[in-house]
């Protein structure tokens, strides 16, 4: 995997390799297909009700309680986009860089080696909660079909998982890089380290 260098002089990124951009139209045409089944299916829904006796939302509300809960996934997985872009405009791909098991609650988990510590791993997770359980990645972690995967960015903070090729691009990342309720990580992370992961799009803390 060749690379070119990117604007913040950091070397070649995984988002100058053609088949990525590839990867990643893919991915956004997949997710913005579902999002539209989703409001297809609550236009559907609402003519159902009103076509229907009033007597018969006793079944339509689980129905609908089931269909908000697979759009706001579905927001979630499209809102992602921009944030896998940014992540492959500043790391390169490592080819089976990431482990493939399944982690608590039936989700999908990644472990990749510490940049910065060699011999100390990090993991990463995706899923675990109800609706993900038909997601590429946590059937593939159940299955053990794909035990390695590619990986790009820092497992301390985030990064995007990929099939070889790259296919089925899925940003994973640490609570505490997005979350503005936590205490971003600072510890152990060198000053380059921190700047690439900001860069990225994840919350680091200071020196």
């Amino acid at each position: 995997m060749e690379n070119g260098a990117t604007a913040d002089g950091w070397g070649g990124c995984a988002w100058d390799e053609p088949a990525t951009r590839r990867a990643w139209r893919r991915t956004a045409c997949f997710r913005f297909a579902v999002l539209v089944c989703c409001l297809v299916g609550f236009c559907a829904w609402l003519f159902a009700v009103v076509m229907t006796p009033v007597w018969l939302l006793v079944l339509w509300l689980p129905v609908l309680c089931i269909g908000l809960w697979y759009t706001l996934l579905a927001v979630s997985g499209a809102a992602t986009l921009l944030g896998v872009r940014r992540v492959l405009r500043v790391y390169p791909w490592q080819a089976d860089g990431a482990e493939v098991s399944t982690g608590k609650g039936g989700g999908a988990r990644f472990t990749v080696a510490d940049p910065e510590r060699p011999g100390t791993a990090v993991r990463l997770s995706h899923g675990g909660v109800i609706g993900t359980g038909r997601h590429f990645w946590v059937r593939t972690a159940r299955s053990g079909r794909c035990t390695v995967a590619w990986f790009a960015g820092d497992p301390r903070y985030v990064g995007v998982v990929a099939t070889p090729g790259p296919g089925n691009l899925l940003r994973v990342a640490q609570r505490e890089a997005l979350d503005a309720q936590m205490s971003p990580r600072s510890r152990g992370v060198s000053a380059e380290a921190r700047a690439r992961a900001r860069a990225a799009g994840a919350r680091v803390g200071g020196a």
